[in-house]
């Protein structure tokens, strides 16, 4: 084991791989065990795992795309970005999530409504 650190997305491989391999051995019940695991981190991680394309970043932010290419290159330092050839992706997590007008009305109006005397 090196002591050098593992991504997240490393780790979660390397705990799969390691489940299939105590299956073949007969460590059903083990194997199981670590591949729930690996389930329930990657379901809690999902915003920090999940990849968006500059499209899905510019829609999730309502953001310009001037503004996100500004944000790149911190993000990159951090990790939270990364190229493909001239493609650019964002790690969900980063990407501010845009207000969702007609929910924060719906909730204004139930919050008034049930603030109001009977």
């Amino acid at each position: 084991m090196s002591d050098e650190p593992r991504s997240l997305e490393q780790l979660l491989a390397d705990w799969r791989g390691d489940a299939q391999v105590l299956r073949r051995r007969g460590h059903d019940r083990e194997a199981e065990q670590m591949e729930r695991s690996a389930e329930a981190v990657t379901r809690a991680a999902e915003d920090y795992l999940r990849w968006l394309s500059e499209d899905e970043a510019l829609l999730r932010s309502g953001r310009s795309r001037g503004w996100l290419r500004s944000q790149f290159p911190e993000w990159e330092r951090a990790g939270h970005t990364r190229r493909e050839g001239r493609k650019r992706w964002y790690r969900m997590l980063v990407i501010p999530q845009r207000a969702n007008p007609l929910a924060a009305r719906a909730a204004g109006r139930r919050a008034a409504f049930e603030a109001t005397p009977s």
